[in-house]
């Protein structure tokens, strides 16, 4: 006669927790926004993971829990920035009206910069420390994003908001102008709105 062995039963368990706790994502979050000032003061190539532990308090081997490398905090870094630009900048593509989507695409861009300033600083001039394969997916998104830009002020010719011109030429200049604050732009005397109001005149005067 055939007898058939079971499969033993399995033991139960707790489920393993693929997401990382909002614990762990609000302090890599900190961590990535310190690196921003650590890497905006010091430079990247000078600035170091001992740097962005002390200034969090923290010692070195806490820090290699969420990073192992300094370029992984520098992409950290380049994502949060690029990121943050493409989520509101998508959103604001649904707007109808011509002038209303140019007027807030110039406002977004110029509160996005002088709102976080260290981030932005870090994104424009700290790119040489990127690793090829970052820098290659920085450059696809900036594509993606100075794309929304072009189609706004396509619209916005079209419409007659705008004069004529070459909207990838408009766009950039648009970007240029608004993205340049983070050389100057002081958070002790100097209103973000204010000056996004300000772009936004000069663009649809």
């Amino acid at each position: 006669m055939n007898t058939t062995q079971s499969d033993p039963p399995r033991k139960r368990g707790r489920p393993r927790n693929l997401e990382p706790s909002q614990e762990y994502r609000d302090r890599l979050e900190n961590i990535v926004r310190v690196a921003a000032d650590v890497f905006q003061a010091h430079g990247y190539e000078a600035g170091s993971l001992d740097d962005v532990a002390a200034a969090m308090g923290l010692r070195k081997a806490s820090l290699y829990y969420y990073v192992k490398r300094k370029s992984d905090l520098l992409r950290l870094v380049f994502e949060r920035a690029i990121s943050v630009a493409l989520t509101e900048v998508e959103t604001l593509a649904h707007l109808a009206d011509p002038r209303d989507r140019l007027a807030a695409l110039v406002r977004h861009q110029a509160l996005l910069v002088t709102r976080d300033p260290a981030l932005f600083a870090v994104f424009f001039d700290q790119r040489a420390g990127l690793e090829h394969a970052d820098l290659a997916d920085v450059g696809r998104k900036e594509h993606l994003y100075l794309r929304q830009f072009v189609l706004a002020v396509e619209a916005a010719m079209a419409a007659g908001v705008i004069g004529p011109g070459d909207p990838r030429l408009v766009a950039n200049a648009i970007i240029g102008m608004t993205s340049w604050s983070y050389k100057w732009f002081d958070t002790r005397r100097d209103s973000p709105e204010t000056f996004a109001d300000t772009c936004v005149a000069l663009v649809l005067r």
